[in-house]
């Protein structure tokens, strides 16, 4: 019996290890900060709204020491490099499903309610794909992120806001523990620390091949007119992205497989305008685009540059995963391909 049994199992191992050498699929990991403006981003600390002098690169240390020599950053716009929403809200929900599912569906996707998007996401189609089905994965701190991206209609497994962690492991029951007990000072809205651990455990123990990450500090902070911890927030998610890409480049799974993008759901006022956001606030629907890993070219800090809009994102996406996604109102976009910046 043990000389049946044996031979049995070598072959189903062989078959396992061949499938995993004959997997070229590529890796995406996609993180957003909710409501960080351009201006923080390539200019560092306001210094209408701040005494202290930061520069970009104290805010943001590992975007500026490793995304300029991996790839590129668009959205400097004192350098003639733009990018802007699309749809004319300029909040979260519309922000996320232009993103997400490529068009500004102005006449149906008008507020921030805990409401599903009838659009179908770029994220649902890669579920939908042999090659990624079950390894699409959200994790977001803002409940209404699951259903911006339609993790409803169960194709893509998400957790936000005070959902428990997608992967079955101890370290994740005991964040969902400490969750429980912790404070819920924004409601629908979970500190970003959980949602980077629950999505770093994920990587760790289920490598997703597209994982999405939604954070959202900086937004809730700057609502409550806390430069300050705007700043904080926007240290705190750096060194995140930073934890993320050192994860994955350190596991041969994701190793020189992986692209990354980051990029955010709106801009905000400038001066006293800085807490708002929306369409009576000038500057909040300017946004920012980077790109790096696999496949991305090293352009670093672009200028000179087409104008973009957030509506592209979706299919650059879908060019990243080689799927083919079109929007819901029919219209194909091209995806972000910044040339190299005029010297």
């Amino acid at each position: 019996m043990k000389r049946i049994i044996f031979p049995v199992l070598l072959s189903l191992l062989l078959a396992v290890v061949s499938c995993e050498k004959k997997d070229n699929a590529p890796r995406l990991v996609i993180i957003t900060f909710d409501g960080l403006r351009w201006v923080e981003l390539f200019g560092g600390a306001d210094s209408t709204l701040t005494d202290r002098t930061e520069p970009r690169d104290s805010i943001f240390p590992f975007i500026w020491s490793y995304v300029p020599e991996h790839g590129y950053l668009l959205g400097n716009r004192l350098l003639g490099s733009k990018v802007d929403m699309s749809n004319r809200f300029w909040f979260s929900y519309p922000g996320y499903s232009e993103i997400f599912c490529g068009y500004a569906d102005d006449g149906r996707i008008t507020s921030n309610d805990a409401v599903p998007n009838p659009n179908t996401s770029v994220l649902e189609v890669a579920g939908r794909d042999p090659r990624y089905a079950g390894r699409v994965m959200v994790y977001a701190s803002w409940r209404q992120v699951k259903h911006a991206v339609g993790c409803e209609r169960g194709v893509i497994p998400g957790s936000s806001a005070y959902d428990p962690g997608l992967s079955d492991t101890e370290f994740t029951r005991l964040l969902d523990k400490m969750q429980e007990g912790m404070p819920r000072i924004w409601g629908g809205e979970r500190f970003d620390a959980f949602t980077y651990a629950y999505a770093l455990e994920s990587l760790r123990k289920d490598h997703p091949k597209v994982l999405y990450v939604s954070l959202g500090e900086t937004d809730e902070w700057a609502h409550a007119r806390r430069y300050d911890r705007y700043l904080s927030s926007a240290r705190a998610t750096d060194a995140f992205i930073r934890g993320i890409v050192e994860t994955c480049e350190a596991d041969p799974f994701y190793k020189g497989r992986t692209t990354y993008l980051v990029t955010t759901d709106h801009g905000r006022g400038y001066g006293n305008d800085f807490p708002l956001h929306g369409d009576g606030s000038p500057g909040s629907g300017e946004t920012f685009f980077l790109a790096f890993g696999r496949g991305i070219p090293v352009l670093g800090e672009v200028s000179d540059a087409p104008d973009y809009k957030n509506r592209q994102i979706a299919a650059t996406i879908a060019e990243i995963l080689d799927i083919d996604f079109v929007p819901d109102n029919g219209i194909r976009q091209e995806a972000i391909h910044p040339e190299r910046p005029i010297e």
